[in-house]
């Protein structure tokens, strides 16, 4: 994708969530920013952050979702669409990064595989790269749609 049509692209994704959260009356400000090549972040602002956060960031993961599913065809060919509030995604990702380390501790130690409560692609993706390069152990998904979870066994 060339700088302009990423700079379109990018303009388009922003108008489409200030649109989105305008209709929704959610008391938000959007910042779209790129941080990285090929990647467009979507950060809120406002008095409404905590209802886009509550329930483990459900209405920020629904959003997000259907940015993506609006610019399909811009995802499927590489560029990332991150939205994030409050520094969220980062603070999520150093959770979910401790819990696989403790979690793998723990198989290590007992033998016992660990299966971690249902969660997003997003996050069972982090817990597998947290122990990709952990020796003794492995991970594996199960099941399907919202019951998907993550296993820790031992290798």
């Amino acid at each position: 994708m060339t700088e302009e049509n990423f700079d379109t692209l990018k303009t388009q994704v922003e108008d489409f969530v200030v649109e989105l959260i305008d209709r929704s009356s959610l008391d938000l400000k959007v910042i779209v920013t790129a941080p990285e090549p090929e990647t467009i972040e979507v950060s809120f602002q406002g008095f409404d952050l905590p209802l886009l956060l509550g329930h483990n960031a459900e209405l920020l993961d629904a959003l997000q979702y259907i940015a993506r599913r609006a610019f399909a065809q811009a995802v499927a060919d590489g560029v990332q669409i991150d939205f994030d509030a409050g520094g969220y995604r980062e603070a999520r990702r150093q959770e979910l990064d401790l819990m696989a380390q403790k979690a793998a501790e723990r198989v290590k130690l007992t033998k016992v595989p660990f299966v971690f409560d249902p969660m997003n692609a997003q996050d069972r993706r982090i817990i597998h790269t947290a122990l990709v390069d952990i020796e003794g152990i492995r991970t594996e998904s199960e099941g399907d749609g919202q019951t998907r979870r993550v296993k820790v066994l031992p290798a």
